[in-house]
C-alpha cells in the first residue's frame, strides 16, 4: 500500500480523499489494524462511529467505543472509535498515549483552537508529541477556506502552509 509507506516515512499530517461510497470505513479499519500503537478514530456523528467500528470488527478484531449517543464509554483498548463531542468532553479518559489519530470527515476540522477537534488534538499531542494525524474525506475543498491540504501526491501545490494537512496521499 503506497500511501501507508508514505505515511510511515513522513511525520506530517496527511489526508486520504475518497468519494462518498468508496469505502472510507474499510480503509479506516485496515489502517487501524496495521497501526503499531494505539489508535483513536474520530467521527462527528454516532452513525459513522458505529459504521467504522463495525467494519473493524468485520476483520475479526475488537475495539472500544467512546460515544454517549451509543451509550458506551470505553477508552482503554488498542483501538478506540469515538465521537468528537464525547471525547472532547471527557479528555481525562484519554490519558494513555495514542500513536495515531484518524479523523473521518476531516474537512470538518476548523482552525479555531477552541474547537472540539483542536482540543482533542492538543490534548493527545501533549501526551504524545509524536502523535500522527491522518484524515479521510470526500470533500477536500472548503468554501471560504480552500484546500485542506498543502501538497497533492502528484506534486501539485493546492493549499498554503497554514493547511492542517500537509500531504494528500490518495485522491480518487
Amino acid at each position: 500500500m503506497p500511501s501507508l509507506n508514505h505515511f510511515r516515512r513522513h511525520k506530517t499530517p496527511a489526508v486520504i480523499v475518497l468519494p462518498t461510497g468508496a469505502g472510507k470505513s474499510l480503509v479506516i479499519a485496515e489502517l487501524a489494524r496495521l497501526a503499531r500503537g494505539r489508535v483513536l478514530v474520530l467521527a462527528h456523528v454516532k452513525e459513522l462511529v458505529a459504521q467504522n467500528h463495525a467494519k473493524y470488527q468485520a476483520l475479526g478484531l475488537e475495539a472500544d467505543i467512546f460515544a454517549a449517543g451509543l451509550k458506551r464509554k470505553e477508552s482503554h483498548g488498542k483501538v478506540v472509535f469515538g465521537s468528537v463531542q464525547s471525547v472532547a468532553r471527557n479528555l481525562d479518559a484519554f490519558q494513555g498515549e495514542f500513536s495515531l489519530l484518524i479523523v473521518d470527515e476531516c474537512h470538518r476540522i476548523g482552525d479555531d483552537e477552541e474547537s472540539q477537534y483542536q482540543q482533542i488534538l492538543t490534548h493527545l499531542t501533549k501526551v504524545n508529541p509524536h502523535l500522527r494525524l491522518l484524515g479521510l474525506t470526500a470533500t477536500p475543498f472548503r468554501l471560504g477556506k480552500g484546500w485542506i491540504y498543502q501538497f497533492h501526491y502528484h506534486g501539485m501545490v493546492r493549499g498554503d502552509e497554514k493547511a492542517l494537512f500537509r500531504d494528500c496521499m490518495i485522491a480518487l
